[in-house]
Formats: structure tokens, C-alpha cells, sequence
């Protein structure tokens, strides 16, 4: 999943953990290609990938708010 902005461009990736639950994790990358921040953070127990993915959407929306255009 991406978001992407005339600016930046914000990759998110959902993977499970092996040690248990889900964590999420932003690489945002400015216009010109270059990496601005990686971000993680786990997410927690979920009931499915599809849960795992949602959370992270949403992760990643508050995160964008919050540094990016607060």
C-alpha cells in the first residue's frame, strides 16, 4: 500500500511477526528519491492479515497528520 504526494511518497508494509502479532512499517521517501524516515511499530495481536493491513492504514494516516502535514 502507498500514499503518495506531489512530495513525498509513504510505503507501508504489514508483515506477521514470529515471536506473535502483526507490526507495521512506513519508509517515506521525498520527491527526489530520497529516504526521509523508516518508521515501525508493532500493531499487536490480530485476528487476520486483513485486520493487521487496516490497522496499519490507519497507522500510517495518523502518522502522515501527525509529521509529515501536521
Amino acid at each position: 500500500m502507498q500514499f503518495c504526494d506531489q512530495e513525498i511518497l509513504v510505503d507501508v508494509s504489514t508483515a506477521a511477526i514470529d515471536t506473535g502479532g502483526y507490526g507495521v512499517f512506513l519508509t517515506v521517501t521525498s520527491e527526489g528519491g530520497t529516504e526521509v524516515d523508516n518508521v515501525f511499530s508493532y500493531l499487536g495481536d490480530c485476528a487476520s492479515l486483513f485486520e493487521a493491513r487496516n490497522l496499519a492504514e490507519i497507522f500510517a494516516k495518523k502518522w502522515i497528520d501527525e509529521n509529515i502535514f501536521p
